[in-house]
């Protein structure tokens, strides 16, 4: 019997190291700006005229606020950015059986991508 000669790798990880708590933290920080990129549109688009902006004759702005859209187009730059950086440390640490991408980077990054190309497109 022979106890020296075994195959398998000693899994000698620890928990998460510092990469991993980086993605993790990278991940809650570009949702975080993903939710300030969907108020900033909501704050940018177009106003609606209803029944107690008539009845008070209020003006309403018809257009959408152009200095917001550089600010939403900076935040999916942004989104996008931290996005292509969590991929690229995560693909790097993807080494074991176990180890997983995280999705929700890539999603943000789809998401950022497909807000950029709309705006190239729309304004």
């Amino acid at each position: 019997m022979v106890e020296g000669n075994i195959d398998m790798k000693q899994d000698r990880r620890r928990g998460p190291d510092f990469l991993i708590k980086t993605l993790r933290w990278l991940g809650i920080f570009g949702w975080f700006v993903m939710i300030a990129a969907l108020y900033i549109l909501d704050m940018a688009k177009p106003e609606e005229e209803n029944m107690f902006t008539k009845a008070a004759d209020v003006n309403v702005r018809t257009t959408w606020d152009p200095q917001l859209i550089n600010y939403l187009f900076c935040l999916l730059i942004f989104g996008l950015g931290i996005s292509i950086i969590g991929v690229f440390i995560n693909s790097r640490r993807h080494h074991r059986k176990d180890d997983r991408f995280k999705y929700i980077l890539i999603t943000l990054g789809a998401i950022s991508t497909f807000g950029i190309i709309k705006y190239l497109f729309k304004f």
